[in-house]
């Protein structure tokens, strides 16, 4: 009765995992190779006779991590990857993204070490490594993230309505450690035929869909940066200032530039006509452009999206082009 519960246990458990790995990264072996260790480890406690659950689970416990530091690698560099923490003898290690290339791995109760590679050309993208107890199947959680492929990238699109959209690294090209797996860029937005942005966002690009449909997608977020922003002014006021080539004689021009346009910032806030005037350009801009969100394929040339703005833009296609230019 026990040996016929743990099967269909099982059973259930291998279907809907499958299910999961398909509905998740329908173009990666993951979920494949998943369900062989499965069915192995099913095969194995079924020749030594182990039956009861109780006693599997005990004697083949949830792998424990205690360190997981993210690898960061480029396109067609390698990478070692070192997890450490606690495994039974037999423990499975899987890194969910397809194009990460196990070059030779080793395990102990203790650690676990990976030589890893990426092919050239690749997108920014990450791969979990997921750790699997032997014969009991459990797994650690959350995932350890070992490996961060990134450098600095750049995309260029035209828009359906005629836009220009270049996409830029802005800081560190790999994600923090402990943030998830988001990149920061610069989205400035062009008329054809202008020189200058006529808008500008940060796009907090979550690289984490490469895994689950081949494609990244973001929110578009306001930018200090933006053309006429206030504080933006200020702060390159602020910054010009105190540059040591400034002179002290410009540095206290300068100063005062940054006194009046803080206090024409206060009476903004304080007069309420204006604070309405402010609304109701803001709610033209939203209608005139509010982009919020951009998604687009991990491919590199052509590159196929779309974008969602504002009521009088909606939701329009981009085409583009990806390069990569340095880690």
């Amino acid at each position: 009765m026990v040996n016929h519960q743990i099967s269909k246990w099982s059973a259930i458990v291998l279907s809907a995992l499958i299910v999961f790995g398909i509905a998740r990264a329908a173009n990666s072996h993951y979920a494949e190779r998943r369900s062989a260790f499965f069915e192995s480890q099913e095969a194995e406690r079924k020749k030594l006779g182990l039956t009861d659950w109780g006693q599997i689970k005990a004697k083949y416990p949830t792998p424990e991590v205690t360190l997981c530091h993210a690898a960061h690698v480029a396109p067609g560099g390698t990478a070692d990857v070192i997890v450490r923490g606690k495994f039974v003898p037999g423990s499975k290690f899987l890194f969910e993204n397809d194009a990460v290339e196990v070059l030779k791995e080793s395990a102990t109760t203790t650690e676990y070490h990976a030589t890893v590679k990426v092919p050239a050309g690749i997108g920014p993208g990450y791969s979990p490594l997921h750790i699997f107890a032997a014969m009991s199947g459990i797994e650690a959680s959350p995932p350890c993230p070992a490996v961060y492929i990134g450098g600095k990238y750049e995309w260029d699109f035209t828009t359906q309505n005629g836009w220009q959209i270049k996409l830029r690294p802005k800081g560190d090209p790999f994600p923090k450690d402990g943030s998830g797996p988001i990149t920061t860029y610069t989205a400035q937005f062009y008329r054809s035929g202008e020189a200058k942005p006529f808008e500008m966002r940060d796009l907090n690009l979550g690289i984490e869909g490469v895994l689950y449909g081949d494609s990244y997608g973001g929110q578009l977020l306001e930018s200090a940066d933006s053309p006429g922003n206030p504080q933006a002014n200020m702060e390159q006021l602020m910054k010009k200032a105190f540059d040591p080539s400034t002179s002290p004689e410009e540095r206290e021009k300068l100063m005062q530039k940054v006194a009046e346009a803080q206090q024409a910032m206060m009476a903004k806030m304080t007069d309420p006509k204006a604070l309405q005037q402010q609304q109701q350009e803001q709610m033209q801009k939203d209608a005139e452009f509010g982009c919020k969100s951009m998604t687009f394929n991990s491919s590199a040339d052509p590159v196929e999206g779309r974008i969602s703005c504002g009521q009088k833009v909606g939701t329009i296609a981009i085409k583009g082009t990806r390069r990569f230019v340095g880690p």
